[in-house]
């Protein structure tokens, strides 16, 4: 009698979950806050400088700079925000404005500063004008009679001078700055030899001084 072997049991087969891989996708980054426009919070102060610098009689010069770099720091910060580095595109606006008016204004003050009640430092005004700090007296003596020409170097008045022994004066004032006095004799007639001498007096004090047979030329950069 045979006695069959039993078949050795097969082993157990364990199942698996196999899981599709999904799309990978990466970690959301939040965005970075983007900067304050800081150039066109600059540019509105300094165009706001420049207008109110634009009416001081001595410091009137330092508006043009202001307006300059107000006016460049506006249109930097229009960039920057227009790219969206940083935020404020209404405040570099109004930065830009600002500057680009204060600019005008200097231009027109310095082209019409009777408009705005105001003198550019270093104006010498003839006539005199009352209340200015300082008096110009300009002297020709000529016997022979002489054509006078006498102001600043950029602007300046003609007169005649008849034959006379007398002195022939000219009165301008000034009430700051640093202007260039010019005075300027020089004979009717240039045929005949005519001696010609010429003062320039600021406050009572002989600035320059000078003569000649045929013409004479005094300057002077007062303070």
């Amino acid at each position: 009698m045979t006695t069959e072997q039993p078949y050795p049991a097969a082993p157990a087969r364990h199942s698996r979950t196999t899981a599709r891989p999904g799309p990978h996708r990466p970690p959301r980054q939040e965005p970075s806050p983007r900067r304050a426009n800081w150039p066109g919070g600059l540019a509105v102060v300094l165009g706001l400088a420049a207008a109110g610098v634009a009416f001081l009689p001595d410091w009137g010069f330092l508006a043009w700079p202001l307006a300059g770099v107000g006016l460049a720091a506006g249109i930097a910060g229009i960039v920057l925000s227009s790219r969206g580095t940083m935020r404020g595109l209404g405040v570099a606006l109004t930065g830009t404005t600002l500057s680009a008016l204060a600019a005008l204004l200097c231009g027109a003050m310095l082209l019409y500063p009777s408009m705005f009640g105001t003198a550019r430092a270093g104006d010498l005004h003839i006539p005199p004008l009352p209340g200015e700090k300082h008096s110009v007296d300009f002297v020709v003596t000529s016997a022979g009679g002489a054509t006078v020409r006498y102001g600043t170097l950029n602007d300046q008045r003609t007169a005649s001078t008849p034959p006379s022994t007398d002195d022939w004066h000219g009165h301008a004032s000034y009430d700051g700055g640093r202007p260039v006095l010019s005075l300027t004799a020089d004979t009717a007639n240039a045929g005949v030899t005519n001696e010609i001498s010429c003062q320039i007096i600021v406050d009572g004090k002989k600035v320059a001084e000078s003569s000649g047979s045929s013409i004479a030329l005094c300057t002077s950069n007062v303070e």
